[in-house]
């Protein structure tokens, strides 16, 4: 008996790229020793902030040169020596802190694409803290391939896949496009619902309806800058649809030139990533900034609870879904080992 087929062709196991699993250690205790030791002697020059935080370059530093030595663990043969849960649990610590001190690298790149500069909260020229912002980013996300990679080695499955073979494999061999489960559409239909109200009020603002949101977000009414502000939002959406829908996976039919061919992994993933941790942390932050504005434990904001929690909850919301159907598109996209038709017979 002949197993199913996909009626997809094997993908050629080519490029530098499809080996990550046997390179993802080894970049990731190098980039993270790297940028650990400029840290720490930028720490001893003087240099204490890193990312805008006040004394952080010291435990920064130490985090990053100790998490060298987990990644190093995840491709060496002395890792196998260490437990295996304490091993993960230290490289997604890194990950996790590494991405979030990377999380407004989202508005970095958009100021400069529109001024051709970065600047602080001061207003002064931030260069230095782009940079380690974008350094953040890059050892995060070597950290995250260098976690999976260890854990589908632990777990004696296929490193390329993750899957557990008990036959002789080929290529790989690309999903059928499908949609996300239920629970992860309608978070997704509710992280595209969040901006609502934060497209409301700018309505309202905009054509004079409401004078505390014209006041604070137009100095000008402009019908313009609301479409604009409209086609923003669609534009998210539909970054945020495709994610969870078949279409998502390969280019439909009204798509003119590459319409039925597959969608490149990277092609929503990489901007994904970028938006998400910034838009999910700016929107918890404000969530909370409102809560204590609210109750009167750091003063009191008279136009917050409709001009701040209207913003808060619609980056918040959609970074949050955003990640989350991000997490659930790409189990869904990977790539499975092909097994040869030779090997396709059942005992």
């Amino acid at each position: 008996m002949r197993e199913p087929s996909t009626g997809l062709a094997p993908v050629p196991l080519t490029g530098w790229w499809r080996r990550w699993p046997s390179w993802a250690g080894y970049a990731a205790a190098g980039c993270a020793a790297l940028y650990g030791a400029a840290l720490l002697a930028g720490s001893l020059a003087g240099r204490l902030s890193v990312v805008g935080v006040p004394r952080s370059a010291l435990p920064a530093a130490a985090v990053l040169l100790v998490g060298a030595v987990f990644a190093a663990a995840t491709v060496r043969p002395w890792g196998r020596s260490l437990p295996v849960r304490a091993v993960s649990g230290g490289v997604w610590a890194v990950a996790s802190a590494s991405l979030a001190g990377s999380c407004f690298v989202l508005l970095n790149l958009i100021e400069l694409v529109l001024t051709g500069t970065v600047r602080g909260r001061d207003g002064n020229s931030d260069w230095s803290g782009f940079a380690e912002r974008l350094c953040f980013a890059a050892v995060g996300a070597l950290f995250a391939a260098s976690a999976v990679s260890w854990r589908r080695r632990t777990a004696l499955s296929c490193v390329r896949c993750g899957q557990v073979h008990t036959r002789r494999t080929g290529g790989l061999v690309r999903p059928a496009p499908q949609a996300a489960p239920r629970g992860v559409r309608w978070t997704a239909y509710a992280g595209c619902a969040a901006f609502v109200p934060y497209f409301t009020l700018h309505a309202l603002g905009t054509l004079g309806g409401y004078a505390e949101v014209k006041k604070h977000y137009t100095d000008e009414p402009n019908p313009y800058m609301l479409l604009v502000l409209l086609l923003l939002i669609g534009l998210a959406d539909f970054l945020l649809l495709g994610l969870v829908r078949p279409w998502g996976m390969v280019f439909p039919r009204w798509v003119p030139l590459p319409a039925g061919r597959r969608v490149p992994r990277f092609l929503p993933l990489v901007p994904v990533w970028l938006i998400a941790p910034t838009l999910a942390l700016y929107g918890a932050g404000g969530m909370i900034l409102g809560i204590l504005l609210d109750t009167g434990a750091v003063g009191s904001d008279p136009h917050w609870p409709s001009l701040g929690e209207a913003a808060s909850l619609a980056f918040g919301g959609y970074g949050w879904a955003l990640a989350i159907a991000a997490v659930s598109y790409q189990l869904r996209t990977r790539p499975r080992c092909a097994v040869p038709l030779a090997a396709r017979r059942d005992p």
